[in-house]
C-alpha cells in the first residue's frame, strides 16, 4: 500500500485554493534551492545560515517531499477554517520552480485534487490530533485509514462556502442548544422578544449538510449549485 502524507497549505490552509487551482502541493521554504541537487548535511547548513527554528525537522521534511514522496501517494490538506480535510493524489516528481505558481512555494509536485472530507464528521474524531500536529510536511502511518476513506467515502469537490460574518458550517447538533430559565437574582435579557430560531433544512446535494431555507434554491445549497 502507498504512502499517505500530511502536507500543509501555508500556516492557516490560506494557500489551499491557488495550490488546487494550479493542481500542485508545495513547501515554501525559501531558505533552500533545488532540493534534487543538495545533500542533507547541505539542506540543513542552508537552514542553520537562514536561522530557521528546528533545523533538523524541517531538513527532513524537505527531504522527504523531494525524495521519499512517490507518485500515486496520498496527501493530506486540512483546511480548519472551512472545516474540510482535503485528499489529493500526487502525480508527479519533485521539481524546483524559479517562478512559482503559488506565491512562495518553489518545491511542488503536481497533484490530482480528489475532494474533501467533513473535519466535523463523528468517524474523523479519532483522527483530529493527527492531522493538527506541527510541521508542514508528517507521514501518516495508519495509512489503511485514509485509504479505506478514499475508496469508501463520496468526496466533496467544491469548497464550502463562508457567508460574511459567519464560520463555516457545522454539523446541526453543534448549532443549537437549550436554554434554561433564568436563575434567581441573575437577571438576564429575556427571552420571549427573542425570534424564534428558523429550522434548518436538509440540503438535497451531496454536502449532507443543513442549511437556512433562504440559502436553498430548488433544494441545493450554493456548495451544491457550485455557485
Amino acid at each position: 500500500m502507498q504512502r499517505v502524507w500530511l502536507i500543509k497549505a501555508g500556516n492557516d490552509a490560506e494557500q489551499i485554493d491557488p495550490m488546487r487551482h494550479a493542481g500542485l502541493i508545495g513547501l515554501s521554504e525559501t531558505a533552500v534551492g533545488d532540493l534534487s541537487e543538495l545533500t542533507g548535511a547541505e539542506i540543513e547548513q542552508m537552514l542553520l545560515d537562514a536561522h530557521r527554528r528546528s533545523p533538523g525537522q524541517l531538513r527532513a521534511a524537505l527531504h522527504s517531499f523531494a525524495h521519499e514522496i512517490k507518485p500515486g501517494d496520498l496527501v493530506i490538506t486540512p483546511n480548519a477554517k472551512r472545516h474540510e480535510v482535503w485528499l489529493s493524489r500526487v502525480s508527479g516528481d519533485y521539481r524546483f520552480d524559479a517562478e512559482p505558481r503559488v506565491a512562495g512555494h518553489h518545491h511542488v509536485r503536481t497533484v490530482d485534487w480528489l475532494g474533501w472530507l467533513d473535519r466535523n464528521a463523528s468517524w474523523m474524531s479519532d483522527q483530529l490530533k493527527a492531522i493538527a500536529q506541527p510541521g508542514i510536511l508528517t507521514e501518516l502511518y495508519n495509512r489503511e485509514w485514509w485509504w479505506r476513506q478514499y475508496d469508501t467515502r463520496t468526496l466533496s469537490v467544491v469548497p464550502r462556502t463562508i457567508l460574511p460574518g459567519t464560520k463555516a458550517a457545522k454539523p446541526a447538533a453543534s448549532r443549537t442548544r437549550t436554554v434554561g430559565p433564568p436563575k434567581p437574582r441573575q437577571p438576564r435579557p429575556s427571552t420571549s422578544t427573542r425570534p424564534k430560531p428558523i429550522a434548518m433544512v436538509l440540503c438535497a446535494g451531496q454536502c449532507g449538510l443543513q442549511w437556512a431555507p433562504q440559502i436553498l434554491v430548488g433544494g441545493l445549497c450554493p456548495d451544491c449549485r457550485g455557485d
